[in-house]
């Protein structure tokens, strides 16, 4: 079983991201995962334009695909122009999403907050536990923001709230997730909630630079990517997937 993961496109009116992820999907149609997820930041600005754009790639792809929003979506333009590339649990509301792909639960929870950049997965535990309660196969659990601090702190300021609220109510379930999987950060991390894994994927736009505990800011050097997450035998490995950038981007 094969998920990929896109996270952070930002599509803006340069079109330079929006060809990145074009690369990005080519090489998708081509290796055919199982089902994509998208976790978030698709558009810069609310450029409804964009978001058409998005849906168009999107469309292009052989599987089933998922979306959360980030904290940079508009979330009603986002619904508007994309509800028939990637159905959410309810028509308003939250927009998040679960379904069951080959013997793998996927399940996507929206902790976008109104007016505000942090996220907060509080109000939308009683729906979690719901939708975890009759799950018998392995699952993965995607957000946009990681639910703890990742040590760059202009990120960590426009984090998920309440993670250690998340474990606690994980922990009365009676299989965890096999990881949570998350965008934001504009690099790949990996760390743990409690026992879980928790990874960030790669950016489509430019990555974000490495500003840990007051070091340097230097000069990017990582490529966009992606991740594509293998589910075997209820054991997940994830690989990250680079996306050159075009001589003319």
């Amino acid at each position: 079983m094969l998920v990929a993961q896109i996270s952070d496109i930002h599509v803006r009116p340069d079109l330079s991201s929006l060809q990145t992820l074009e690369r990005a999907i080519g090489w998708l149609r081509t290796f055919r995962p199982d089902a994509l997820v998208v976790t978030g930041d698709l558009v810069d600005d609310g450029w409804r334009h964009g978001y058409r754009l998005v849906a168009e790639s999107l469309r292009s792809l052989d599987c089933p695909v998922h979306l959360l929003p980030g904290n940079g979506d508009d979330l009603q333009l986002m619904r508007s122009e994309l509800a028939a590339v990637a159905p959410w649990i309810s028509a308003t509301g939250p927009m998040h999403f679960r379904a069951a792909v080959d013997g793998l639960t996927l399940l996507g929870v929206d902790v976008t907050v109104a007016d505000e950049s942090y996220g907060d997965v509080l109000p939308h535990l009683p729906w979690l536990i719901s939708a975890l309660a009759d799950v018998t196969t392995p699952a993965l659990l995607f957000m946009h923001q990681p639910p703890f601090r990742i040590g760059i702190e202009v990120l960590d300021q426009v984090g998920c709230r309440n993670g250690t609220a998340l474990l606690s109510t994980l922990e009365t379930t009676h299989s965890l997730p096999l990881a949570i999987l998350c965008g934001h950060v504009h690099r790949p991390a990996f760390g743990r909630l409690g026992t879980i894994p928790v990874q960030t994927c790669g950016s489509l736009c430019p990555p974000n630079p490495l500003l840990l505990e007051g070091r340097a800011d230097l000069p990017v050097i990582d490529a966009p990517s992606f991740l594509v997450h293998e589910v075997s035998d209820g054991r997940l490995v994830s690989h990250v997937v680079s996306v050159p950038v075009s001589r003319g981007a």
